[in-house]
């Protein structure tokens, strides 16, 4: 689901915000969101999408054209990932790493999506590949591994860089493979390669604005990750021990077993080489994330490239039955979770039966149905090659790997072919920004209160318009106002003067509130008085920043 969807919020929301502002402006310092300065990220993954968006642009929507650079950076990973495989593994097992990483249900989460992480993800990639090569082939472990930190940092600040330091650190001392000069030798080659970009960009922010500087060292890295900048952080007790489980699948259990079956038969993973190295990463990069004042199950994706690199090996002597299991998992769950997209498309587009066609009629009002043959018709081939590639019963790992890996693409071409329609209905701004603009009078400025990092982002694509918050500037000079706010809770504009001429919100919507003021001097507008719009279904949850009774803070 690369393309054919507007930005949905948060995260793509405003990242194409700063891809937007990479295209109008083309500062690689310092990324502006809708006409602020935004240092949470280095810029490195939106000066890439706004390559492919200037590449493709023609093509493509901004936006889709944008996102390619998501598939990008993920087939890079890949790429080195097999290439780490097959370094620890005497040649081996780089095609089923692959795999069991594509089969991860995070991953598939979130690799479509325009996400700075995706940077991050490549950049631990090519890390992890040079500290798998460091420990006897110095140019390529110190050129890899220093490209990859300089990768991570550049797309996210230090936390990809700290992991791999510290892996890299902790090595020796577990492992005597990486025990040697060579080695050695590659961390400072390492060094020497990343600290270049690294310092690049790091100066030129410090010479441009030191506070700007401070902001993006002091605020956004050592801040955030304390918490003793935002108020709003908080991690859910053992939230990472819980969410892991489903997240890594299958490759934790996988890893789990490869760990177990070296403790069994080949006297502990000491003479491992290929699960000492990943293990060691895996547990440096879970605890940097424990240690964190926040907490997202974005946050694990580098978790996925060393579970994946010991789940190959656990499947050398998988038992047959596991083998079994995993099969038929993935063919049952999948094939259900087949079967009820493909029915609920056909409620969708017939009208019955009435009573569910009426509820996801208005869970996003919306929606018109429309039959897109090709759509339909790649929906019909991706199902039927399926069902081929199930039919025969699995008798090894790879097999039942490759139908796991069928199952999660058939309904991911599901849900992008049948249903990606009916979801962009609710979850783009597009059509709510199209009215807005409508009732929008002739004014010389717009200010906004409580707005979003998203929301502002997506003014500024599908409007042009960027607004002044009354959170940096209390008074502004602007005749009109925009105010974010919450159909869960009161609120009003308690200042005289100000005359709501519109109300909206997405189509779907309960909870987000939308209201444009027009300053008019010599009337009085009793603004207590609530005006309902029509009642619409609920629509997706409100994150940071959504309810006017708590800061908007920056959004990871």
């Amino acid at each position: 689901m690369l393309v054919g969807h507007d930005p949905w919020k948060p995260d793509e929301a405003y990242s194409f915000g700063l891809v937007l502002d990479q295209l109008e402006r083309g500062d690689w310092v310092v990324p502006m969101l809708a006409g602020e300065p935004f240092l949470e990220k280095p810029p490195l993954f939106f000066i890439t999408a706004a390559g492919f968006a200037r590449l493709f642009g023609d093509l493509l929507p901004l936006h889709d054209a944008a996102r390619l650079a998501s598939g990008f950076f993920l087939t890079i990973a890949l790429v080195f990932l097999a290439l780490t495989a097959r370094e620890l593994n005497r040649g081996r097992h780089g095609w089923t790493t692959v795999l069991i990483l594509l089969g991860c249900v995070g991953l598939y989460i979130r690799a479509h999506q325009l996400i700075t992480d995706l940077a991050l993800f490549a950049g631990m990639a090519i890390g992890m590949c040079g500290l798998a090569c460091g420990r006897h082939r110095l140019l390529a472990g110190g050129f890899a591994l220093g490209a990859g930190a300089a990768i991570a940092f550049l797309s996210k600040g230090l936390l990809g860089p700290g992991i791999l330091g510290i892996t890299a650190l902790v090595l020796p001392l577990v492992s005597t493979p990486w025990r040697n000069r060579t080695y050695a030798w590659t961390l400072a080659l390492a060094a020497a390669v990343a600290l270049p970009p690294i310092a690049a960009w790091t100066i030129a922010l410090y010479v441009r604005s030191p506070e700007l500087f401070y902001t993006w060292l002091v605020t956004n890295n050592f801040g955030r990750f304390l918490g003793f900048t935002d108020n709003n952080l908080c991690q859910p007790r053992f939230f990472y021990a819980y969410t892991i489980i489903w997240y890594a699948f299958p490759a934790l259990p996988l890893a789990g077993w490869a760990i177990w079956d070296a403790h069994r038969h080949r006297n502990g993973i000491g003479t491992e080489a290929a699960l000492q190295m990943p293990l060691v990463l895996c547990v440096v990069t879970i605890s940097v994330l424990a240690v964190a004042a926040d907490a997202r199950e974005l946050y694990l994706m580098p978790v996925l490239l060393p579970l994946a690199l010991m789940a190959a090996v656990g499947t050398d002597r998988l038992p047959a039955a596991a083998t079994t299991h995993l099969a038929r998992l993935g063919k049952w769950s999948f094939g259900i979770a087949a079967l009820v997209l493909w029915l609920g498309w056909l409620t969708l587009m017939t009208g019955a039966p009435a009573a569910f066609a009426s509820a996801l009629a208005t869970y996003r009002p919306g929606f018109v149905a429309r039959i897109s043959w090709p759509a339909l018709v790649s929906a019909l081939v991706a199902t039927a090659l399926w069902i081929l590639l199930t039919w025969p019963r699995a008798a090894t790992a790879r097999r039942a790997l490759v139908q796991w890996i069928g199952g999660i693409t058939l309904c991911g071409v599901l849900i992008g072919a049948l249903w990606l329609p009916y979801l962009d209905a609710g979850k783009s701004y597009r059509s709510m920004i199209m009215s807005l603009l409508k009732s929008m009078p002739d004014v010389n400025c717009v200010a906004s209160r409580n707005l979003g990092e998203p929301q502002r982002a997506l003014l500024h694509y599908f409007g042009g318009l960027k607004t002044v918050r009354q959170e940096i500037d209390p008074n502004p000079p602007c005749e009109a106002l925009l105010v974010q706010g919450s159909r869960l809770l009161g609120w009003q504009v308690h200042e005289r003067g100000w005359t709501l001429v519109w109300e909206g919100a997405r189509a779907g919507d309960l909870r987000e509130l939308y209201r444009l003021y027009v300053r008019r001097p010599s009337w009085h507008w009793d603004t207590t008085r609530m005006t309902d719009a029509d009642p619409l279904p609920t629509g997706d949850r409100i994150g940071r920043g959504d309810d006017p009774f708590r800061s908007t803070g920056p959004r990871r």
